[in-house]
């Protein structure tokens, strides 16, 4: 596997309904910049956490507000906000990647999106997992092994060979210093066709096992 390390992907903030930052707003004065106001008189502190990525944590809270509805109506909080930040995602990349479904061997797979112009597929995660764990190459095989499963699965069905990651790592890399709070980074992993094939002889193996 050709992998290349982590980069910061940039956040491109959007509301609840997925519409950019002021999009819809009435006109005239709201009460979000009341309340901004009377928190500078008060000397409170309204600034960004020192060393964190811009938009990110603002991104969070609109997820939150969406995944919230989810749950309402019966979703696990963690199920709702991965949901959540896929809607996101597709909505961000809709004029570069589309939604796709494929089969092979009789599995049916739903890759997040395909980039055609790149011959890529993408894949969108949001997680409270350390990214501790996934500095390095090594590190990302060990401890998530699992992704590498399915986006090489989604690469075979699909005829591609690279998988572009965009991750929400929500805890950063739990070390509480500087820079360490919530990421929006990207990787992406070329896989070989040796590795492509061994990976879904594993597929097929585990399942004949619930055929």
């Amino acid at each position: 596997m050709l992998w290349q390390g982590w980069s910061v992907f940039e956040c491109q903030p959007r509301d609840a309904s997925l519409r950019p930052l002021g999009e819809g707003r009435p006109p005239g004065l709201h009460l979000g910049a009341v309340l901004h106001r009377m928190k500078v008189a008060a000397g409170d502190k309204v600034d960004g956490v020192e060393g964190d990525q811009e938009g990110v944590r603002m991104q969070e809270g609109f997820l939150l507000e969406s995944a919230l509805e989810y749950v309402a109506a019966g979703m696990t909080l963690d199920g709702a906000l991965e949901l959540a930040f896929k809607r996101y995602m597709i909505a961000i990349r809709s004029g570069i990647t589309r939604q796709v479904a494929v089969e092979r061997d009789g599995i049916h797979m739903t890759p997040d999106a395909l980039d055609p112009e790149r011959g890529l597929i993408e894949s969108y995660k949001m997680t409270r997992r350390s990214l501790r764990g996934a500095r390095t190459q090594e590190d990302f095989e060990a401890n998530y092994w699992h992704w590498l499963c399915q986006e090489k699965s989604y690469c075979l069905a699909m005829g591609v060979d690279t998988c572009r990651w965009i991750v929400l790592w929500q805890a950063g890399d739990y070390s509480r210093g500087v820079g360490s709070g919530p990421q929006m980074l990207e990787c992406t992993a070329t896989f070989t066709p040796e590795e492509l094939l061994a990976n879904w002889a594993t597929v097929l193996m585990h399942a004949e096992a619930l055929r």
